[in-house]
């Protein structure tokens, strides 16, 4: 008996289970003008092709742990990354509205059958096939959702789809048992948006995106799970490895309206497809954050006092929470299709710092760290918050992906970046809020602005001022907190307070980071800075850093005098105060920033790293891991430093490793508002 994808999924270690949390109440901004329905309330329009696109990303790995499987968390990947693939479709899609009721139209889409262009299954390593005879088609159960017409965003989105190439033939030639599913988006762990917008004749546009995760697990019916590899026949029988452990991405963008961005000739990006390239993130123009907006008032109002419609303290108050980050960003490019590129992101940590932290407790096996902060305080009017162990983490079954559109360096449609953010209050929340809160990702979205609107939201690739490929995204996502807890600063649970109906959590995320497309100068880039960091401490900084680092001189030191505000409750800030002095440089990265103003062969952006003493150790033998980013532009100093503990314990738990405090010493000068990437 062959067995579905789905079943495979569901059968495993449990990700079905997360349904039991609370769905996640997303929020929309109104449009100026509600949506009018298209007369007679159906309308067939056809697709934009350029912007209209399925295919996978594949993760073939063979894993021989059973902690790795069903889901493949395992580091053994075949051909050097992710097997990617994808084709443009053409053709016609059908929408048919329902009356609307409290301004929520019902809809359903009939896709009928769209043909896809001819594409190239690829990876870094040894792996390229071609895929023909690519088409998609409506699955028994037709696609539908819910319109409202205030916003013209689409909840309740239930897409179903059945995929057919020549690749798809080859991994079940390879394992008969394995019966072809009809792909549903969102599915498990995955996620759909449907976006619609007034056209001029009456009519809706829609743009719809779709991501899934289907794992294969380690076998199918006891026959264990094959992959095919490059080498096939007449038949379309092809020559397998054993690929215990993969998992299947599967993703579908759909685009009826045009875009109207200027092409970037002569100044487009440089990209070699189907290579994996190492992005470094200019930590001065990269944060993640949110704009809390809790509806409590005993974080906002006087003592005694609650929030009326006369003075609503607490419903228009907002506590502005941020961390600038370090770290890098692996992207993988794909085989060029058309005139578009295909491309896979994902955050990786600062150079050097190979120990990998223990999983996480609150989100399972394979969720690690990506992007590192520094630590932070967030002010209420009532409360302040010390925050710890801030850092961006991947989601590892949804992979972040897209594809560019070459002629303008733009992410095509609305990019999405499924990610979780790590600290202290996190934490706390997941636990206070006794299993309500889903574990899925934070979807950040890349939103289009309507016609009039300005530019807030984006996806872009560009060529630097010296030749670089830099990344920019600015990326937004609103949910309601109405009903659920938020911690006290002492995080016990009985002191946490309840969200009114107004309480929301507006999490943000900005990323700027660029690649070298040749070798860096040979020069050497200074810097000094006296400032008082996030927490009130004031801290010192100078170094001297080649760009080209091979038996060249360097030199860095930090001084954080720890006198800021220790946090409450016996916080993890305690002893963060000492002087680091480099001893072993281990990376540096010189690139530029996207308002760089430096000349040729020049830079404004330093990330680098390396070990050194900590005045603080009873010893100074033991050497500590320290992760630097510098501007040295005049007009945007800036430095976040992190100084890591680096020693965790023997049994290397997660809790007690962070127990221990990740970081000896952090600091950075927060610029006073949020990074424009």
């Amino acid at each position: 008996m062959k067995r579905s994808l789905l079943a495979s999924l569901c059968l495993g270690a449990g990700f079905c289970g997360f349904a039991s949390a609370d769905a996640p109440v997303v929020l929309f901004n109104p449009l100026p003008t509600p949506l009018k329905l298209p007369p007679g309330l159906v309308e067939t329009l056809p697709l934009n092709s350029n912007e209209s696109f399925f295919g996978d990303a594949l993760r073939a790995v063979d894993c021989t742990d059973a902690n790795d499987l069903p889901y493949g968390s395992c580091g053994n990947q075949l051909f050097g990354g992710i097997v990617m693939t994808d084709s443009h479709l053409s053709g016609n899609i059908t929408i048919q509205f329902y009356p609307p009721l409290n301004n929520i139209s019902h809809f359903i889409v009939i896709q009928g059958v769209l043909k896809g262009s001819d594409g190239t299954l690829s990876a870094p390593l040894g792996f390229n096939m071609p895929v023909k005879s690519n088409q998609i088609s409506d699955g028994l159960q037709l696609s539908s959702g819910d319109l409202d017409l205030t916003t013209g965003a689409a909840s309740n989105l239930q897409w179903y789809a059945s995929f057919s190439n020549t690749a798809l033939l080859a991994l079940g030639n390879v394992n008969p048992k394995l019966q072809p599913p009809v792909i549903n988006f969102p599915g498990v762990r995955g996620h759909s948006y449907a976006i619609f917008r007034q056209r001029s004749d009456g009519l809706l546009d829609m743009y719809f995106r779709g991501s899934t995760f289907l794992p294969l697990g380690d076998n199918i019916d006891g026959d264990p799970v094959r992959f095919p590899l490059p080498y096939c026949g007449a038949d379309g029988n092809c020559a397998s490895v054993l690929a215990r452990g993969t998992s299947l991405h599967p993703h579908l963008y759909l685009e009826t309206g045009q875009s109207n961005y200027p092409p970037c000739a002569p100044n487009c990006p440089v990209f070699q497809q189907n290579h994996e390239s190492v992005f470094n993130a200019h930590t001065a123009y990269t944060a993640f954050g949110d704009d809390f907006e809790m509806d409590i008032p005993q974080l906002y109002c006087p003592a005694g006092v609650f929030s009326t419609a006369s003075s609503p303290c607490a419903v228009n108050g907002t506590a502005n929470g941020r961390s600038e980050l370090q770290g890098r960003l692996q992207i993988q490019f794909g085989a060029q299709t058309g005139n578009t590129l295909p491309f896979v992101i994902s955050t990786i940590r600062p150079n050097g710092l190979f120990a990998d932290p223990p999983d996480s407790p609150l989100l399972g096996h394979g969720f690690q760290p990506g992007l590192l902060g520094t630590n932070q305080v967030l002010t209420f009017p009532n409360f302040q918050y010390h925050q710890f162990k801030l850092s961006f983490a991947d989601e590892p079954y949804n992979f972040a992906q897209g594809m560019i559109d070459l002629s303008t360096g733009r992410v095509i449609g609305e990019f999405e970046y499924p990610m979780f953010i790590d600290q202290t209050i996190i934490e706390a929340l997941f636990d206070e809020n006794n299993g309500r809160v889903t574990k899925d990702p934070f979807f950040l979205v890349a939103s289009r602005p309507y016609p009039g609107q300005a530019e807030q939201y984006y996806a872009l690739f560009e060529q630097g001022v010296n030749g670089e490929t830099t990344f920019r995204m600015s990326s937004f996502h609103q949910r309601s907190f109405a009903t659920y807890v938020f911690p006290n600063p002492d995080f016990v649970a009985a002191d946490s307070f309840t969200g009114g109906p107004s309480g929301n959590l507006n999490i943000f995320t900005r990323i700027q980071a660029s690649r070298l497309n040749g070798l860096p100068a040979t020069i050497t880039k200074s810097g000094t800075g006296s400032f008082v960091s996030s927490v009130g401490d004031n801290f010192t900084y100078n170094f001297s850093m080649p760009c080209n680092p091979v038996g060249q001189p360097f030199s860095f030191a930090y001084t954080n005098q720890g006198n800021g505000t220790p946090a409450p409750y016996g916080g993890l800030d305690v002893g963060r105060a000492g002087t680091f002095t480099m001893k072993s440089l281990v990376s540096v990265s010189c690139t530029n920033s996207h308002v760089s103003t430096a000349g040729p062969g020049d830079y404004d952006i330093v990330n680098f790293t390396g070990f050194g003493t900590w005045s603080n150790d009873p010893a100074l033998s033991l050497y500590r891991f320290v992760s630097v980013s510098a501007s040295v532009d005049p007009k945007n100093p800036y430095a976040a430093i992190i100084v890591y503990r680096y020693q965790p314990t023997a049994n290397n738990s997660y809790a007690t490793y962070y127990d221990l405090d990740v970081e000896l010493s952090s600091a950075e000068n927060k610029p006073a508002d949020k990074p424009v990437p």
